[in-house]
């Protein structure tokens, strides 16, 4: 059935309109005249689960098992590798079809396309393109004039983190324009999670590029570590003491494991690392530092917890350099060969 809808869309002008949805999937078809023929697509929050789609009969297809909205990376390879191609975020909501029709660029990788398919997608292109209007301009009025026109169009939920993360404080009146219906129903919970995310972006935002001053002492925090068991940073003065801010979804992150193994070994009898693990779950964190034979000392941070602002956390993996009296030597952003030059220079 799906093989002949795709050939009737391949044919029509009406591609984004003859695709019914099947419940607890969400579908997305991509009819793309860009020259790469693998899409990388993900969700945002699980970096682990991407999947390689390759163009058949000129039509990218995927299919996922989705038990609630949440938004999906597609990427080219190019992108992944920063030498072109395009990266894009949609948005996939259960037993609907996503399907998109044009030429994507890496700066503007929505202007050439449009989206269409199930009901839920049917004013989507317009949504797509206002989210943009709303960063570049940092004004919730394009979202709120969307709104007013569809009052009761759930891509409207869609414009919640765009509004939240750059137009803050116009939130509440967008969200209030929402029919009840909107606001309370299927998209629910996406819009309340949208709504914190944006929350934590602006935060984020509020810190970002600055670190903890040289030469400060070090906030202290008490943190369970793989035991259940509290560890504080205070006790662990006596040595030379990184605390490294990761998370098992960190691509970065794990990569720098081998030498960050490789300079534990070196430097132990002088330092201790405490791994810091963010945005994630226990069980997820456990399993990571299981499976990479993370030798040092490691505790969880909840999510909402104050140590992340406390240290200015804003990327991963950051490494904090503490010196054996607990003050602020170093902040290291990005898995950056700058800190084993520095605990070489230190210990040499």
């Amino acid at each position: 059935m799906l093989a002949a809808i795709l050939t009737l869309c391949g044919i029509m002008s009406g591609f984004a309109q003859e695709v019914k949805g099947e419940a607890g999937k969400w579908t997305f078809i991509a009819k793309l005249t860009n020259p790469e023929d693998t899409l990388m697509i993900l969700p945002t929050d699980n970096y682990k689960e991407i999947k390689e789609v390759v163009r058949q009969n000129g039509v990218f297809e995927f299919t996922t098992e989705l038990t609630e909205a949440k938004r999906y990376f597609m990427l080219t390879p190019s992108y992944l590798r920063h030498t072109g191609g395009f990266g894009l975020i949609v948005d996939a909501v259960p037993g609907e079809v996503l399907t998109a029709e044009g030429f994507c660029e890496n700066e503007k990788p929505d202007a050439g396309l449009t989206f269409g398919g199930t009901k839920f997608y049917q004013h989507y292109t317009e949504a797509f393109a206002i989210e943009d209007k709303v960063k570049e301009g940092e004004n919730a009025q394009p979202a709120i004039n969307f709104i007013k026109t569809y009052p009761n169009d759930e891509a409207s939920a869609t414009l919640v983190s765009s509004v939240g993360c750059y137009a803050p404080n116009q939130l509440d009146e967008m969200l209030a324009l929402m029919s009840p219906e909107i606001r309370n129903g299927r998209m629910k919970d996406y819009i309340d999670k949208q709504i914190e995310e944006a929350k934590e972006y602006v935060k984020q935002k509020e810190i970002e590029g600055k670190t903890l001053p040289m030469g400060s002492m070090a906030p202290d925090f008490t943190l369970n570590d793989l035991n259940g068991q509290p560890l504080s940073l205070s006790s662990l003065r006596g040595k030379i003491l990184v605390l490294d801010f990761w998370g098992s979804w960190c691509t970065w992150c794990i990569k720098g494991f081998p030498e960050m193994k490789k300079y534990y070994e070196k430097y132990k009898d002088k330092m201790e690392i405490l791994g810091m693990d963010c945005n994630d779950t226990e069980v997820k964190w456990k399993k990571a530092v299981a499976v990479n034979e993370l030798p040092w000392k490691h505790v969880f941070v909840p999510k909402g917890s104050q140590v992340t602002n406390d240290y200015m956390i804003t990327a991963f993996p950051t490494k904090i350099i503490i010196s054996p009296e607990g003050k602020v030597m170093m902040t290291i952003i990005g898995e950056d060969p700058k800190f084993y030059e520095l605990l070489d220079e230190m210990f040499k």
